[in-house]
């Protein structure tokens, strides 16, 4: 069926229409528009009810905290509707009856994380902590919390019906769904911990526009911050993550991290929150910091850049996680002064040669924290946090890239080498198609995840382009190349069984007969060889990205069955040793001066060169080791140093086998019972087969290689037993020719130079 230029335009268009995503706002019907509307206009009340507020105030109508600790205590089945009646909204305090916490978690933030000791106002903090850090943390199961009811507006649910037009209103209170219980609770007592903690400097002031600005002119005292905390038990059978704002107080070193979802509007609580100390001066600190969250409002313009997407997230977030409070104590830099502090960010950030001494700058680290979810009544402590400055990371992870690299190329110059010794027919055919194709895997899989990954990090882009175009051309260009000539010269192999091979026979021809095997041309051993590598490159790469996804001990087993695999790469090329049956070292040796005497080409070199063994064993194993017993890895990859002793184990046998094979011979380990006798080209002939092949009346037939007559050995004709038969080759489809001509033809080709036949290697 052919299609024309109208019809593909229109196929196009359809495509485009169907995978498009709407533009602005996202906004795709009147249902959108009046969900959208409404969800602005909430925004726009409650920031108005925030303005009006002052530090001795409490919370009116803003969502998540209509209700107390102390409501919820009174009346566990109170209704969050504003206004609740008896509810005193012109005071606020610190404690249960006017916070959303209960009395338990405020004591433990003020006298526990939040704690001012001596010299506390000397403590300098670092202006920049973007990190990533890593901890435990535990359940405190010795208190239980009520929860506090916390309703969703229904205007977020979708339409009921195609023809609604306005969305519904009311609440509904997720607390009443069937799997609320499942999504939420937190069933384990410790477990590991990870926060990623992203400074938010600059803000987009329109709707889709990419220029950002800042917009903190208080930066000196307060900081903005995007975390994602991450939290599961140790097995990873339960996994919890969340993203969240928060504000760090530059000068305390305190950060208060708050969810924000269509239950929990935080924005609004954070002057509130963050003051939850007994400072003199408490009214100045909540002024500067409502005044930094109004400049960000502003910036901004929060309401006029909502969309659908903000809405959809809202509710996602909402439904299917708990709200969090996060409170942390960080650990001071007093090492350093200001200057010194700002020397080293311009330095991480604009590297200059300063004099930072940046290999000892300490870890961020969490003195105190504590995690609360006021909707779930969870109570979690952290322990041990800390991590690296995200620039430092990058700086590390950049140079082991480029590490990468130059192994990368160490690579290509062994292959190189290893192409060079095997540049004939002959000697590429006793190499292993599966022991290249493993490594070819390998590589194509790490070009195509510096790819994926330099489209993620942006700082890293450079070298990570640089390492895959490095290992693609590694994996592309140099091993499928060389794919190419090893299935080639045994394509006529295909379908042959064991026992044929060790014989050294092949498809469609036999000792007696003659045939004629179709060898297709490299154009099209390319097509399938490239199609191939493409589908498995796809099919391992993503199996490996999904196993990031799975409970830790299944991507553990998973991840050690498959480097134990990938790792077995010589063991294809042990077996196809002993199925070509290399001659031993001393014979090979032997053999060799013979050949140089006769003027013969003969291959008589073990397939792989030892350099190109033993420098590829020790470039694949080098990141392997490092990854798994180097506890300060990169990767953040857990230390198993048994796993690496094993594995070392397992490549030295293969290599011990290999080198057996070099010196006693590729099948010492075959019985020889059960190795058939393989074709011999030296043999003697009948007159009447000889006639066949147009013989003259000296028994003597033309070498179709060099045109002279070539005397051969004729079994009922006296005569003719003075002939040696190493002089001359008898192919299986029973053409004749001399042994030197012969065999310098198969050095380079293994085809019969008359019929084209194919011809099992020597």
């Amino acid at each position: 069926m052919e299609i024309d230029g109208n019809t593909l335009l229109i196929i196009i268009i359809i495509l485009f229409l169907f995978f498009s995503t709407p533009g602005g706002d996202g906004v795709s019907s009147q249902y959108e528009y009046n969900q959208l509307q409404t969800l602005k206009s909430q925004f726009s009340s409650e920031n108005k009810f925030f303005q009006d507020m002052n530090c001795n105030e409490g919370f009116r109508n803003i969502t998540g905290f209509k209700l107390s600790y102390q409501d919820v205590l009174d009346d566990p089945h109170s209704n969050a509707t504003y206004p609740i009646p008896f509810k005193d909204y012109e005071s606020w305090g610190q404690d249960q009856e006017h916070m959303i916490l209960p009395q338990s978690v405020i004591d433990k933030v003020k006298h526990e994380v939040w704690v001012r000791g001596q010299g506390h106002d000397n403590n300098i903090f670092p202006p920049n902590i973007t990190s990533n850090l890593l901890g435990r943390m535990n359940l405190v199961s010795n208190s239980k919390h009520l929860p506090i009811p916390m309703p969703v507006p229904r205007f977020y649910e979708g339409p009921s019906e195609f023809s609604d037009v306005a969305p519904p209103s009311g609440e509904t209170y997720p607390s009443d769904w069937p799997a609320h219980g499942e999504l939420h609770n937190v069933t384990f007592d410790s477990g590991e911990l990870t926060i990623q903690l992203t400074h938010v400097d600059k803000v987009s002031t329109q709707l889709g526009k990419g220029k950002k600005e800042f917009f903190n002119s208080q930066t000196d005292k307060w900081k903005f911050l995007n975390l994602r905390i991450s939290f599961s038990d140790n097995s990873e059978h339960e996994k919890h993550s969340f993203p969240a704002n928060a504000i760090y107080d530059v000068r305390s070193g305190r950060i208060l991290a708050m969810t924000e979802s269509a239950k929990f509007h935080s924005l609004f609580a954070f002057p509130h929150y963050m003051n939850l100390q007994e400072d003199a001066g408490s009214e100045d600190m909540y002024e500067s910091l409502k005044k930094s969250l109004d400049e960000y409002w502003d910036a901004s313009n929060f309401v006029d850049t909502l969309t659908m997407t903000s809405l959809q997230e809202f509710y996602d977030e909402a439904t299917l996680k708990c709200e969090y409070l996060a409170f942390f104590q960080l650990t001071p830099w007093n090492q350093y002064n200001r200057d010194q502090l700002k020397m080293i960010d311009d330095e991480l950030n604009w590297p200059l040669g300063r004099p930072a001494n940046l290999s000892s700058l300490p870890l961020v680290t969490i003195k105190s924290g504590l995690l609360y979810s006021p909707d779930c009544g969870v109570e979690l402590r952290l322990h041990d946090v800390k991590g690296e400055r995200y620039e430092l990371k990058m700086r590390s992870i950049r140079t082991h890239l480029l590490v990468g690299v130059g192994l990368f190329a160490a690579q290509i110059y062994l292959f190189l080498c290893q192409m060079h010794h095997t540049n004939t027919p002959s000697s590429v055919n006793k190499i292993s198609v599966y022991c290249f194709s493993m490594i070819n895997l390998v590589d194509g899989s790490l070009a195509t995840i510096y790819l994926f990954s330099a489209s993620i990090f942006p700082e890293l882009y450079l070298p990570l382009v640089v390492s895959a175009f490095t290992c693609s051309i590694l994996a592309s260009v140099f091993e499928i190349r060389y794919l190419i000539s090893v299935y080639a010269s045994q394509i006529n192999e295909r379908n042959v069984g064991i026992m044929t091979l060790l014989r050294g026979g092949n498809t469609n021809v036999d000792d007696t007969g003659a045939g004629n095997t179709f060898i297709p041309d490299e154009s099209s051993i390319s097509g399938t060889l490239h199609a191939r590598f493409f589908v498995m490159l796809v099919s391992f790469t993503f199996l490996t990205m999904c196993a990031t996804l799975w409970p830790r001990k299944l991507r553990m087993t998973f991840e050690y069955m498959i480097i134990m695999v990938l790792n077995s790469y010589w063991l294809p090329q042990i077996f196809r040793n002993a199925i070509k049956g290399t001659l031993p070292r001393r014979n090979r040796l032997r053999n060799e001066r013979m050949n140089e005497a006769m003027g013969v080409r003969r291959q008589n070199k073990m397939p792989l060169l030892w350099k190109f063994i033993l420098g590829t064993t020790l470039i694949r194993t080098l990141p392997v080791v490092y990854v798994f017993t180097y506890s300060s890895n990169v990767f953040r990859h857990h230390k198993n140093v048994r796993f690496v002793v094993i594995l070392c184990l397992w490549l030295l046998f293969q290599i011990a086998v290999l080198y057996s094979q070099d010196i006693l011979g590729s099948r010492w380990f075959v019985p020889k019972l059960s190795i058939p006798e393989g074709y011999s080209y030296h043999k003697s002939m009948t007159a009447q087969d000889l006639l066949e092949h147009g013989s003259s009346a000296k028994y003597t037939v033309d070498c179709a290689i060099c045109v002279s007559e070539v005397p051969v050995y004729v079994e009922d004709v006296p005569g003719t037993h003075k002939v040696d038969e190493q002089t001359y080759m008898v192919t299986p489809c029973g053409h004749i020719f001399h042994t030197q001509c012969l065999e310098n033809w198969m050095s380079y080709k293994l085809q019969c130079p008359v019929c084209r036949a194919a011809l099992p290697p020597l």
